[in-house]
């Protein structure tokens, strides 16, 4: 596994900051923010560029999100004890939930000559676009979500299966549960999978901010998320990458490879409800969740976590938790639910790749992370939220939940590796 979070830039140093407890939510830094009501957001800070592998051609392709996808993997490979010059490349592929949308109106100059552009496009003479500068031209192609997959294989030399997910907030998730059907219908032995995200732009945070989506608690960021919180008052923007090396079993035993859990369901849905509202009555997640269950083989009781979606929005958190009460019954109530994004903020297309692999840390460490700045029960949501310190006990099963804007609903499913 390999991470690239708010909270740290490997594996590791995230896990640890984790259970401390710490939050990676802090002001603004990546553009002027002086005159947004919104000042805050979970920056991956000092990221050293110079870790990563990228070919001088392919650098103007590779944008912020990109680049974090290719330390999470070049990280995930390493602790993978991967060989790629042994391995057959045309039996390894990529499947990612990506987006590339970080473009500053401060690097605006970097891509358009600015003179006059506004009054050039407003009277249709595009002839202004003759002088679009290098970063102009290539720009439809570096925003796509799919271009992050295609810079992986080229910087290894995967020939396998290329896939990409692109459907907000479960787009990391989707990626992983295709990746795992690709290995189950023996299209591939390895898949590179997980996903990244950087949208902290202008765009971003106004757009979500006119939703009426984001929490404007600019005193106080680290405060600021609160998943499950009767004051919960929206989510943070995050960023942030995680990837994860799936691998058919007989091949990561016959190359002796040290295994962290296997991925044992996946479930996908969608509420055809709303497009920024989840449904009150918790359909759709509920299905999803149902779904990987079925697909794993296991009934709700045989559940001994759930790492939550956990937005921090009023009506996210609601529906989230009428979804579980819907799949487990009255055992809702016994099992351990926790919220990552109130520690790193919500990394969009990334978030359920990095809290997949914190599932799974989950297991190999039997500490379940805290659901931080839970301070007052919401009577709408009253499961065990693991409230503001890690809580140590045996975790063989995760259930790690993604409910996108638009409905797109992704559930996985991970359990400790039994040898037996």
């Amino acid at each position: 596994m390999g991470l690239v979070t708010p909270l740290g830039h490997t594996v590791t140093t995230t896990w640890e900051n984790l259970l401390k407890a710490r939050s990676g939510i802090g002001p603004l830094s990546l553009f002027d923010v002086s005159t947004f009501p919104v000042r805050i957001a979970a920056e991956v800070k000092h990221f050293d560029e110079s870790s990563i592998t990228l070919p001088e051609e392919l650098h103007r392709f590779a944008g912020r999100a990109t680049k974090f996808c290719l330390a999470a993997t070049g990280e995930a490979l390493k602790n993978a004890g991967v060989d790629l010059k042994v391995l057959d490349p045309a039996q390894i592929g990529i499947s990612l939930g990506a987006s590339e949308e970080m473009f500053t109106l401060s690097k605006f100059g970097e891509a358009f000559v600015e003179e006059n552009i506004y009054r050039s496009l407003e009277k249709g003479d595009l002839s202004v676009l003759r002088s679009t500068k290098q970063l102009g031209q290539i720009w439809p192609l570096r925003k796509c979500a799919h271009m992050t997959s295609h810079i992986l294989s080229i910087v290894y030399n995967l020939h396998g299966p290329l896939s990409a997910s692109s459907t907000a907030c479960a787009s990391s998730t989707h990626a992983i549960g295709k990746a795992m059907r690709i290995i189950e219908h023996g299209d591939a032995d390895m898949m590179i999978a997980g996903g990244t995200d950087s949208c902290l732009s202008e765009f971003s945070v106004a757009g979500f901010y006119l939703l009426g989506a984001l929490s404007e608690n600019n005193e106080h960021p680290e405060k600021a998320s609160r998943p499950f919180d009767l004051k919960r008052n929206g989510f943070i923007l995050g960023e942030g990458a995680a990837i994860l090396i799936l691998e058919e079993l007989h091949h990561a035993l016959e190359r002796g490879a040290t295994i962290i859990g296997e991925l044992k369901g996946f479930g996908a849905s969608s509420n055809a409800y709303r497009i920024t509202d989840s449904p009150p009555d918790g359909r759709g997640p509920d299905q999803a969740m149902a779904m990987a269950l079925d697909d794993a083989g296991l009934l709700p009781g045989d559940v001994d976590h759930i790492n939550a979606h956990g937005t921090s929005t009023q009506i996210n958190d609601r529906s989230e938790t009428v979804a579980i009460k819907k799949v487990f019954g009255d055992a809702a109530y016994a099992i351990p639910i926790s919220a990552n994004k109130s520690m790193l903020g919500h990394p969009i297309a990334g978030a359920g790749a990095i809290e997949l692999v914190i599932s799974l840390l989950t297991i190999h460490h039997n500490i379940i992370p805290p659901t931080i700045n839970y301070e007052i029960p919401d009577p709408d949501c009253d499961l065990d939220y693991v409230p503001n310190e890690p809580r140590a006990q045996a975790v063989n099963t995760v259930l790690s939940n993604s409910f996108a804007f638009g409905g797109q609903n992704a559930s996985l499913l991970v359990a400790r590796y039994d040898e037996g």
